[in-house]
């Protein structure tokens, strides 16, 4: 295939037609070669079906489930949707494509929102989800599964030996996906973030060559800390094909609470107090603002007060008798007395005193997103899903207050409904906005003001999200053009073909050298 493919480009004619039928012959030998690279690592007869390049799930890896990517066409250049079983078939795939210079990019499980999955320049998008392999090391209390792992999946195979993995994005992501994008969800008070939950990780390079990032020990002190550069990459340094993860106890004893308040003011100034209050207990602390809660009553036909509210849960290691009930009522009776010392709705507080209790009362916050889709259709009786826009800011803890409800007053002046979302203990909030074609633009406008607002005190403009192509536009103000060098150095020393997952995080080329390009062009004419 190697021969064919050189003899091709060494004949080609200057004719235009004879181009196209050229380019159509080398597209022919790279689906060839795609092939041959998995047929090479798997007995199975079927191999080369897992090479798509038509068909519904061909259709489906054009996209993701964002909205706003500001990008026309979507993924409609792809070339093929390659499924790979194993990180020895994605050395192969990267390594063909690093020999055709085809842009490879990774999915796991789909469920991004910046586009970060999706092949706007064309080539190979690297299907991850059947590296399914996982097992535990109990001593090490850690597990060690493939990149396509879906995080319900994990904790279904860790649950009868007593384990979590601790991070909850609302979306059932893959752990792969959580690792490249810092997806981490709504646990990330007492478990920490996606990223401070990976110890290790298997990464195939631009070189199609693996690596393993960090050995499994607690302390490593040995060169320069690859697990932190792949982590939050998105795929533009290399493909993430095998984690090894941080696991807890499954909790013995579960309690939690719903609160409700007069503003989100009020809201979040209660968490701030409880977040410096030392509730070792407390698992999870979210928000809905009114809006969230009318869309809950209105999509899922729960009966809420529309006004902000507070979601509560409380977790012990030890059974409610051994002791797990009295410890976490002691730390929800605290929170009830900051949230009373902040204009709380006292007469509406529900509480939960066991697990079949609390997951009934947490199902609006979790179906936030969904329902901000359907929302309006239910209302006007199209029962049509709207686009949505996911706002992902996240500001220091010691401005939250303001900032929530600096976010809501800007929204209200722009006339755009504001369905908020948010991790409320962790500083990140999303803004859901339900908005149409025909309102895009105003819509972009409010999400500079939203992310601006953000960076003036302190905070980012994605928290969990990651920057895919959505982002790219807001972090040279959040870094600096000096420090986004630096990343775009690193991606060039190891990726100099630019073929990992190419327009994505950051530009190839500085805004600065491309004006430097330009000027110099001009001084030759």
């Amino acid at each position: 295939l190697r021969r064919q493919r050189q003899m091709c480009i060494r004949d080609r004619s200057s004719s235009s037609s004879s181009s196209r039928k050229e380019e159509c012959e080398e597209n022919e030998f790279f689906i060839e070669r795609l092939r041959e690279a998995l047929t090479d690592d798997d007995d199975d007869d079927d191999a080369s079906s897992r090479v798509h390049t038509t068909g519904e799930f061909f259709e489906s890896c054009k996209r993701d489930m964002g909205n706003t990517h500001g990008r026309k066409g979507g993924g409609e250049r792809t070339e093929a949707v390659v499924q790979v079983k194993t990180t020895r078939e994605v050395e192969n795939i990267v390594r063909a494509c690093a020999e055709f210079k085809k842009p490879v990019v990774p999915r796991g499980a789909g469920t991004g929102l910046e586009g970060g999955c999706v092949a706007y320049f064309g080539g190979v998008v690297l299907d991850v989800s059947l590296l399914k392999t996982m097992s535990m090391d109990e001593m090490q209390r850690t597990a060690t599964v493939g990149a396509g792992v879906l995080k319900n999946e994990l904790n279904t195979f860790l649950e009868p030996y007593g384990f979590i993995f601790g991070p909850d994005p609302s979306s059932n992501p893959s752990v792969g996906g959580m690792a490249s994008t810092g997806g981490s969800g709504l646990s990330t008070l007492k478990y920490g973030t996606s990223k401070e939950n990976i110890v290790s990780m298997k990464v195939v390079t631009p070189k199609g060559e693996c690596i393993e990032t960090r050995r499994n020990v607690r302390k490593s002190s040995t060169g320069y800390e690859l697990n932190a550069l792949f982590l939050g990459a998105e795929g533009t340094l290399g493909v993430i094909t095998e984690l090894t993860v941080k696991l807890f106890p499954i909790p013995k004893t579960r309690v939690g609470a719903v609160v409700q308040f007069e503003t989100v003011r009020d809201a979040a100034e209660t968490v701030v107090l409880a977040r410096n209050a030392n509730l070792e207990t407390l698992l999870r602390c979210e928000m809905l603002n009114s809006e969230g809660v009318q869309v809950s009553n209105v999509v899922f036909k729960t009966k809420m007060i529309e006004t902000p509210t507070l979601f509560l849960e409380f977790v012990d290691s030890k059974l409610p008798d051994e002791g797990g009930y009295e410890r976490a009522k002691a730390d929800y009776d605290r929170f009830i007395e900051l949230a009373t010392s902040k204009n709380c709705r006292k007469s509406t507080i529900q509480f939960a005193k066991n697990a079949d209790e609390l997951d009934s009362i947490w199902e609006a916050r979790r179906g936030c997103y969904l329902g901000a889709m359907r929302y309006r259709g239910i209302q006007l009786g199209t029962h049509k899903k709207e686009k949505v826009y996911v706002g992902d800011v996240c500001v220091p803890i010691s401005k939250l207050a303001d900032s929530i409800a600096n976010a809501e007053r800007l929204f209200k002046r722009a006339r755009f409904p504001c369905v908020m979302c948010c991790h409320i203990a962790d500083g990140n909030y999303h803004c859901l906005i339900p908005f149409n074609d025909d309102n895009e633009k105003e819509l972009h406008k409010l999400e500079e003001e939203l992310v601006n607002a953000a960076l003036d005190v302190g905070g980012v403009a994605s928290g969990e999200h990651g920057v895919g192509v959505g982002k790219m536009k807001h972090i040279v103000r959040e870094h600096g053009e000096a420090h986004i060098d630096i990343q775009r150095s690193i991606k060039k020393a190891l990726d100099p073909l630019n073929i990992m997952n190419p327009g994505k995080v950051i530009s190839w080329t500085s805004p600065s050298s491309s004006s430097s390009s330009s000027l110099r062009s001009r001084s030759k004419l």
